[in-house]
């Protein structure tokens, strides 16, 4: 299977209002209002990366992966199926909704919700931030990254993720626990972001340990995090910057529940020169977790 990038996320929210006013005012995103009062976050030439449903549980409902045609799309669900992986198939309302061709859901084994698409939609409409912000950081490499929890079926999550979706290694974390180091296995698919997904071998609320966006300069960094304190926004994590790629960053709660990690200056890297390592530390400075 080849996945092309993180395309998109689906977020739950009992009422959108909260969302809209943290996207506009905190994050800097334009909020567009989608069907059956959906609420879209757009931070590209996309429609949408971020689409928030109404009606639900706060939290991540879905990870949106894009390949590349309806030749990968349809590999893509063959593999699937032949590792045992149940499939969801989506409809037309569903790819109305997610503005892409066609779709389909399953589950990961450690009980996340993901979804394969192909065929972006768009009108192309420029992104022009109500908060100022120069840009996002998207192109060829897809909305950011994302980091799940997997505590009790880590090896099997990691197995699936790699010999049956197709990510690489990019770097190994581990954290000191009680009962031992906890692995955090960063993994990229076929794009130069150093790592779209993330498995955490440590449980956390909701399963979603954080997404991340990022956005063009250090200044957009540090003008957001000044509207985290105007806006009353709650801080996860101080600013810092990490040693496996280089994001220089900080972490806030979002109306979901989940935390989202906000930064700049990304590695990209070359795969075919790239060897996996081991980091001992997280962080090169900052990051204190709140």
């Amino acid at each position: 299977m080849k996945i092309v990038e993180l395309g998109y996320v689906l977020v739950g929210a009992p009422d959108v209002a909260e969302w809209r006013h943290f996207g506009e005012n905190v994050l800097g995103t334009m909020m567009v209002d989608g069907p059956n009062g959906c609420l879209y976050a757009k931070i590209d030439e996309r429609s949408f990366r971020i689409a928030i449903l109404p009606g639900r549980d706060n939290g991540l409902i879905a990870c949106g992966w894009l390949v590349a045609d309806p030749e990968a799309f349809a590999a893509a669900r063959g593999e699937l199926e032949a590792a045992g992986i149940a499939i969801d198939q989506g409809d037309a309302d569903g790819a109305a909704l997610r503005k892409v061709q066609e779709y389909f859901g399953f589950t990961d084994p450690a009980g996340h919700s993901h979804e394969i698409a192909w065929g972006p939609i768009s009108d192309f409409t420029a992104f022009s931030s109500p908060a100022g912000v120069s840009r996002f950081v998207t192109e060829g490499l897809g909305l950011g990254h994302v980091v799940l929890a997997a505590p009790e079926r880590f090896d099997e999550e990691y197995a699936f993720w790699t010999k049956v979706c197709g990510f690489g290694l990019s770097d190994v974390l581990k954290l000191p626990g009680p009962a031992g180091n906890l692995r955090i296995n960063f993994m990229h698919c076929a794009n130069p972001r150093q790592h779209s997904l993330a498995l955490g071998e440590i449980p956390f609320p909701g399963g979603c340990i954080h997404i991340m966006l990022e956005v063009g300069t250090m200044l957009d960094v540090g003008r957001a995090l000044d509207r985290v304190e105007q806006h009353g926004a709650r801080l996860f994590a101080t600013i810092g910057q990490h040693v496996n790629d280089d994001m220089f960053s900080f972490y806030v709660m979002t109306p979901g529940g989940f935390p989202l990690e906000y930064g700049s200056g990304g590695k990209q890297v070359d795969w075919g020169t790239h060897v996996a390592f081991e980091t001992t530390r997280g962080d090169s400075w900052g990051h204190k977790f709140l």
